[in-house]
């Protein structure tokens, strides 16, 4: 029996599986080194506990892990080449969920969601006097 070109070209199913797992878990890791490299180069400090809230750009985090959703994208073309139809479905998916993500996360973040930080004469209803005092220590008296 003679096969076809085409199913010599196609790895057989435990290969394929085992490539979309490995792969699969390849991105994955890809994608969160991507995000982390990206809110440090945007500027976040992850480790600094005297920090307040920080208002970082989403645009430069969004942007590497569209870049590895590309080359994923660009590993299920490949895939798709060397017959693996698994490993194909699989990366296409992955892909597709790290571009459209990433895009989603910097179209919500131009959005402004948040409220805006309270300017410098903001005060906390019950909290306009220092220590309790009389009024001259109370702000805006």
């Amino acid at each position: 029996m003679t096969r076809s070109p085409e199913s010599a070209r196609r790895a057989g199913p435990f290969a394929d599986v085992t490539l979309a797992v490995v792969l699969l878990v390849l991105d994955a890791v890809a994608a969160v080194v991507a995000l982390v490299s990206g809110l440090d180069a945007a500027g976040y400090a992850f480790f600094d506990t005297g920090a307040g809230p920080q208002n970082v750009s989403a645009v430069r985090p969004a942007l590497y892990v569209s870049v590895v959703g590309a080359f994923v994208l660009v590993s299920a073309v490949g895939a798709r080449r060397g017959g693996a139809v698994v490993t194909t479905w699989v990366q296409t998916l992955a892909g597709l969920a790290l571009v459209l993500g990433a895009v989603a996360g910097v179209s919500a973040g131009h959005q402004g969601g948040g409220a805006p930080p309270p300017g410098p004469g903001h005060s906390v209803p019950g909290a306009r006097c220092r220590s309790g005092g009389d009024n001259s220590e109370c702000l805006g008296s």
